[in-house]
């Protein structure tokens, strides 16, 4: 036996190692082989080698018995490992492993870095290793970065797992090990080592030898104890082991002494029988395997021990309950409650989403309860990604929501828990408050009668409640209280416009004038009537004038009374001040003060800037005028053209049939490229434009790059489908490369095409936003909602609920990117009416965790 190995196979693959580790071929090595073989000895014994090589070394074993049974376990293990004076936070995932794929992948010895060896033992011992590639942090490894990775199984296994840790099955050395036979294993070590013999009885008649042994003796208690433990997703000590079972600690501690060569070759443990954990993960599998009869019962303790503790934990206020197994329990339970069926009971779900449980009590805790919920929510949503329809698709969207809001209260408790606090700092919950209410609202909106009334209510409730208080950032303040206002009438319309006010009061760019007109709506008439003079007369006194009162226009649901008041202050400006207030306003003004707008519009036009030096707007101004012009004023207009006026004068004039000036002016006035290929796309598209149908086509084939192309069906998708045929618009989207340019054109496309095509062009959506990758395209899809299968309707929730955003919190988890608020059509696609208030009750969790947050005041 060479190096104390056992065998010659350990041998070979120690100096197999070593010959990689000197080398620069490459820089992954999977060591491969059957349960037992070596595979953990040997690379322990190639990281002790290495001592004085000035290399920084990290290992780590994943699996229960090292305590490490989840990814989440071994990525947290390798960051202590490259930082272990300076570690980071383990609660943020995806920052974790960020960080780590930057520091993997740029490890550099020519940058004054030591080199970087990662040993990897057992990731397959896992519950719970991505299957996607792009998840592992190994993906890419730096010039000074190697990595060694143990895998259980044959060649073809090894090569499954490098290609799942992204390690590159083409360049990574392979090392098998074949085993050691019962002759070659020192005698001291035969027993323990004896199942793993090539000749040897192998773990499933080891683990029976030891149980029926047990069952001889009268020990039927170990039995059930082992059972225990091999069920466990890291190693108990006794008293949380004798708790489970319900024994006497003390009588299973003498148990254990007394039949401890019957144990010895199986079990392992610490000083007074703790940590007590199988002697291979081989060894414990064989044990569940064996030891099924009784295995319901064992997971049975596991759960109801686990929905004690919650209990214990809700009726306590949230403070953690003394009492035995306790402490693995806080850290394991949902994992239990998880493994005992295939979907987590609805009432598990609540309780493991309660503050009352959820709540952390150390940064340590809040890393378990993140880590916990993430796979709660793997759980939660898989019903959602497997392909199926009906109601079936609708019933976990409750439960998804609510774990996606825990989620969201803890990514808000780590931004404000400072390094070194014992708990959060004050959290800062106008935010959230201000998200949910818009939450609410938007379930609301894609609800019918009297549904839609049902939320609404709770939504406005919530607002009279909480919303004079908001002071957060102002602007979002103002819109959420007028979509409140907007869901309401009277008294309550009146007071949420009011607040909506006062919120654009504390911005200190200035109150946003456009809200107040919208605001003005739900007032009664005389204060209407004052707030819109006083917002006019604020525009009027900007440097800026004919600007300012555009933007009083352009708001939404501008009435007639507020146009006429526009109008009067519009006339009264300079030409090009006027210029640019009439261009939004002309199309909403009615009958004859639409023509008088009209005729001014193109007076200021013709006359230029103002005296006091406002430029005009003329792309703007020629959008919104154009329309009204007859052939006279438009060549008026081209008789001294300005930058920006050509395409809406090319469309224009394609209207009105004059095909051979419009494409004379895309020509002079616009330019080539999509300058010219867009004026002529839509012009084309016009009733008496399809004289340009030809050279719109040649101008769009032209476009490159493709994603220039597909942006530009994105913009006018309609005039794109009468134009170029939807087919072929169909094909431009798609060359557009990849991510959002062609999800955009698609899901664009989808909205305009006939109502027959609608559905499979969603479908088409769909499948672009899974190749692209990323969630830029997730707000262009979300609008093709209500024609998606209810399967992709399902999976888009399912993927993008509260995990869309950069970074999650509360806030982002009800009102941003992937938010409840966005997704609410998804919502609706799934269930209707039914899932969209189910949801809507799933959202008072989001209550009760603001109100933990003001509760609790920061304190742990």
């Amino acid at each position: 036996m060479d190096h104390g190995f056992f065998g010659r196979s350990q041998s070979a693959a120690f100096d197999a190692i070593c010959a990689w580790h000197r080398g620069d071929r490459a820089g992954a090595c999977v060591v491969y082989g059957p349960a037992g073989a070596g595979k953990s000895t040997v690379i322990d014994r190639f990281f002790g080698s290495l001592d004085g090589s000035g290399a920084q070394r990290v290992l780590v074993r994943a699996g229960r018995g090292s305590g490490a049974p989840f990814e989440h376990d071994v990525l947290a293990r390798l960051a202590a490992g490259l930082w272990p004076d300076d570690a980071p936070h383990a609660e943020d995932r995806q920052g974790l492993c960020e960080l780590l794929v930057n520091e993997v992948a740029s490890r550099d010895v020519e940058q004054g870095e030591p080199a970087l060896l990662i040993g990897l033992v057992g990731p397959d011992a896992c519950a719970d290793w991505p299957e996607d590639r792009a998840l592992s942090v190994l993906g890419e490894l730096g010039p000074s970065a190697r990595v060694l990775v143990s895998v259980t199984g044959p060649r073809e296994a090894a090569e499954r797992w490098a290609e799942r840790l992204a390690l590159g099955t083409d360049s990574a050395a392979w090392v098998p090990l074949s085993g050691f036979r019962l002759d070659e294993i020192d005698a001291p070590w035969r027993d323990r080592l004896a199942w793993a013999a090539i000749d040897g009885p192998g773990p499933r008649a080891t683990v029976e030898a030891a149980a029926g042994a047990l069952r001889e003796r009268g020990a039927a208690r170990l039995g059930a104890l082992l059972s225990t433990v091999a069920r466990a997703f890291a190693p108990l000590d006794l008293g949380d082991a004798a708790a489970l079972l319900g024994a006497d600690e003390a009588e299973l501690a003498a148990a254990l002494g007394e039949h401890r060569a019957v144990i010895d070759p199986v079990l392992a443990w610490g000083e007074r029988w703790s940590a007590l954990r199988f002697r291979h993960e081989a060894l414990r599998a064989a044990w569940v395997a064996a030891s099924q009869d009784g295995a319901a019962l064992c997971e049975r303790r596991f759960v109801e021990a686990a929905r004690a503790l919650l209990g214990a934990r809700a009726r306590a206020g949230g403070r953690p309950p003394e009492g035995r197994a306790a402490a693995y329990l806080r850290r394991y339970a949902g994992d239990h409650l998880r493994a005992s069926s295939p979907r987590v009971p609805h009432a598990d779900v609540v309780a493991l989403c309660d503050p009352r449980w959820a709540w952390p009590s150390s940064l340590e805790d809040l890393a378990a309860r993140r880590a916990e919920l993430r796979r709660l929510r793997r759980s939660a949503a898989a019903p959602l990604e497997v392909s199926g329809a009906g109601d079936a698709l609708a019933a976990p969207v409750p439960d998804l929501v609510r774990v996606a809001l825990a989620q969201g209260a803890l990514g808000t408790l780590l931004r404000a828990w400072g390094p070194g606090d014992a708990g959060p700092g004050d959290v800062a919950r106008g935010d959230a408050e201000r998200a949910l209410a818009v939450a609410l609202l938007a379930l609301s909106a894609h609800a019918s009668e009297p549904s839609r009334e049902e939320i609404a209510a709770r939504a406005r409730a919530f607002v009279r409640q909480r919303g004079a208080a908001w002071r957060n950032e102002p602007w979002r303040d103002a819109q959420a209280l007028l979509a409140a206002a907007r869901a309401s009438s009277g008294d309550d319309a009146a007071t949420f416009a009011r607040w909506a006010v006062s919120a654009t009061s504390r911005d200190e760019q200035g109150p946003s004038l456009p809200l107040w007109l919208t605001a003005a709506r739900f007032l009664p008439p005389s204060e209407a009537e004052a707030l819109v003079a006083e917002a006019i007369e604020r525009a009027r006194s900007t440097p800026r004038p004919g600007h300012a009162l555009a933007q009083l226009a352009a708001a939404p649901g501008l009435d007639a009374s507020q146009a006429r008041s526009l109008l009067r202050a519009a006339m009264a400006l300079p030409s090009g001040s006027r210029a640019n207030a009439l261009a939004p306003l002309v199309r909403a003004l009615p009958g004859e003060e639409r023509d008088r707008g009209v005729s001014a519009l193109f007076g200021a036009f013709v006359d230029g800037a103002s005296a006091d030096g406002e430029p005009v707007d003329y792309p703007s101004c020629t959008e919104a005028l154009a329309p009204f012009l007859g052939l006279p004023e438009l060549l008026k207009l081209l008789d001294a053209p300005m930058t920006g006026m050509g395409a809406a004068l090319a469309v224009r004039l394609a209207e009105l049939g004059e095909t051979a000036r419009a494409l004379d002016v895309v020509g002079q006035l616009c330019g080539g490229g999509v300058h010219g290929a867009s004026p002529l796309l839509r012009a084309a598209a016009t009733e008496r434009g399809r004289p340009l149908t030809g050279a719109a086509r040649e101008a769009v084939a032209s476009l490159r790059p493709a994603w220039v192309a597909a942006a530009l069906v994105a913009d006018h998708a309609a005039p794109a489908i009468e134009v170029l045929g939807l087919d072929a618009a169909i094909e431009i989207a798609e060359r557009g490369g990849s991510g959002h340019a062609v999800v955009a054109a698609l899901a664009a496309l989808c909205c305009a095409a006939p109502a027959p095509s609608r559905p499979s062009l969603a479908a088409r959506a769909v499948a672009a936003y899974r190749d692209s990758g990323d969630t830029d395209g997730l707000e262009s899809l979300i609008r093709c909602a209500a024609w998606m299968s209810l399967h992709d309707a399902a999976w888009l929730l399912a993927r993008s609920l509260g995990d869309a955003a950069g970074s999650v919190t509360l806030a982002s988890t009800l009102g941003g990117w992937g938010g409840v608020e966005m997704l609410a059509p998804l919502v609706a696609r799934l269930g209707g009416d039914g899932a969209l208030v189910a949801a809507a009750d799933a959202l008072r969790e989001a209550n009760e965790w603001l109100a933990w947050m003001e509760s609790t005041g920061g304190r742990s």
